[in-house]
């Protein structure tokens, strides 16, 4: 007799999403639920396992962070709140203890730290059915940007004040005066009025006979 191997983790996770499906489909028709959603369930559940196993087949990369970037929002087909499918089924809460157990298990969370990629299957998986995720999931946090560096200050002077910014290149600059770096105000003369025009003209000369 030749022994079996262990399963690995992809296959423990669709053993455990096979279960589930029977609970979607029996317990949603006595439930009243309608057909066509309890086939969009099912599709979903089938979509986390394939992709688990696709990104469990590939090769380890490291983790990456991404900028933040907005997404478009897709539309909505499927509840989004937390545990929604644990509320609406009930039934679910084994499908529940078994995928939080194997989460828990050391093969599975080298696997998950070996392929961060897995957490794309796994995190809205574990959202579906209101597990918490363990820390192996967690995302990295974003870095987040640093401020510009403030200017530095201008160097004060003797009295306290700040120092005038040096003149630009071809730019006459005024003398300063001792006083806080103002400006002295330099009286000039007016310059002169001319003279007076006379009122009178100068008178004729008799004409000679």
């Amino acid at each position: 007799m030749t022994a079996c191997s262990p399963a690995t983790p992809a296959e423990r996770l669709a053993r455990i999403l096979d279960g589930l499906y029977c609970v979607v489909a029996a317990e949603g028709l006595a439930r009243g639920l309608a057909g066509p959603f309890i086939i969009l369930v099912c599709a979903r559940l089938r979509f986390f396992a394939a992709r688990f196993a696709a990104h469990l087949a590939s090769r380890p990369r490291p983790r990456r962070v991404a900028p933040s970037t907005p997404r478009p929002r897709a539309r909505k087909t499927l509840p989004r709140r937390y545990a929604w499918l644990l509320n609406l089924l009930p039934g679910a809460a084994a499908a529940r203890a078994q995928l939080r157990a194997l989460l828990a298990e050391p093969d599975m969370r080298a696997a998950i730290e070996s392929r961060p990629a897995t957490g794309r299957a796994l995190r809205p998986l574990c959202h579906t059915l209101g597990i918490p995720l363990p820390p192996a999931l967690h995302r990295p946090r974003r870095p987040r940007p640093r401020p510009p560096a403030a200017e530095p200050a201008p160097p004060k002077n003797e009295n306290g004040g700040a120092n005038p910014a040096p003149p630009s290149p071809g730019v006459f600059a005024r003398p300063a005066s001792p006083r806080g770096g103002a400006e002295q105000n330099i009286s000039r003369p007016p310059p002169p009025r001319p003279p007076p025009r006379s009122r009178w003209l100068p008178s004729r000369s008799p004409r000679r006979g």
